[in-house]
């Protein structure tokens, strides 16, 4: 992490203080677009449902450090069906989430918000394709973890930290603005980049042997979007996130040339919906 402007005056340190034995219920909304072009001509890609979640997130233990471990739980687990998606791509996806409702997971937090790890719990019988899905899900949700400074700030201060993120954002540059600070509630700006990288392109697309031609793929992506945190809490209290994903291929030979790009606009929501004091907990128990 790297802090370009501590901002204004007064600066304070900005680091999380969970409760022990608080929880959050969380509510979250991911929903994705693609769009390819061939040739110059772009066409929708499929139709795909988006997928809204509960989470509860139950603080276990805060550790002489600060850190935190805690315990997180999928309550609920539905569809957000477009229009125009096939009724047989929904039924299908609507089956392989049944089994999720009630997963567990573990994960602990620095008190910078550095995610050390999180690993689900997943049952043997679940399906290869859910089974990856929520592998990169736990990479989303490690990352959700705030990304504070190591240094006293004040609003308007600027940072950076290379090489985070996950998925389409893998080895992003994340650009960070304080935009306010009252209390234990905390406002952020995010930003974040990727470089254009080199990938692997299927042999499909390569020149036959011995036929001169090309054979390259590259992908980049841009992130924007802005979270309000409140230092007692794990989780955002709110977050939004907006990302832009571009996979240009060129391949083929002079006569027959392959060029083709894809978009993909991803969003994702995140809403706190309730929040649980130990105190209030403990009450409810008696």
């Amino acid at each position: 992490m790297h802090v370009l402007h501590r901002g204004q005056a007064p600066q304070k340190p900005l680091l999380l203080r969970p409760l022990f034995g608080g929880v959050q219920r969380i509510g979250m909304r991911s929903e994705t677009t693609t769009t390819l072009r061939d040739a110059g001509r772009g066409k929708p890609g499929p139709a795909m449902p988006g997928v809204q979640m509960v989470m509860a997130v139950e603080v276990l233990r805060v550790l002489p450090d600060g850190s935190a471990r805690y315990r997180f739980t999928l309550e609920e687990v539905d569809l957000l069906v477009a229009a125009r998606t096939p009724v047989r791509t929904v039924e299908a996806a609507r089956a392989q989430l049944s089994p999720l409702p009630g997963l567990k997971g573990e994960g602990q937090v620095a008190p910078n918000g550095r995610a050390s790890g999180f690993e689900w719990k997943l049952p043997a019988d679940l399906s290869a394709p859910v089974r990856g899905q929520m592998q990169q899900m736990a990479g989303l949700l490690k990352d959700l973890g705030t990304f504070l400074p190591g240094e006293p700030v004040g609003v308007g201060a600027r940072w950076e930290e290379k090489g985070a993120g996950s998925g389409a954002l893998t080895g992003a540059n994340t650009r960070v603005e304080l935009r306010s600070l009252e209390g234990q509630s905390v406002g952020l700006r995010l930003q974040m980049e990727t470089p254009r990288t080199p990938q692997p392109i299927p042999a499909s697309l390569r020149p036959p042997p011995g036929v001169k031609g090309e054979a390259s793929m590259h992908t980049e992506a841009k992130g924007h979007g802005g979270c309000l945190l409140s230092l007692d809490r794990l989780w955002p209290i709110r977050l939004e996130l907006d990302v832009e994903s571009h996979v240009a291929v060129r391949a083929g030979t002079p006569d027959a040339p392959k060029r083709f790009d894809g978009f993909t606009t991803s969003r994702l929501q995140v809403r706190e919906l309730s929040f649980t004091p130990p105190r209030l907990r403990a009450t409810r128990t008696v």
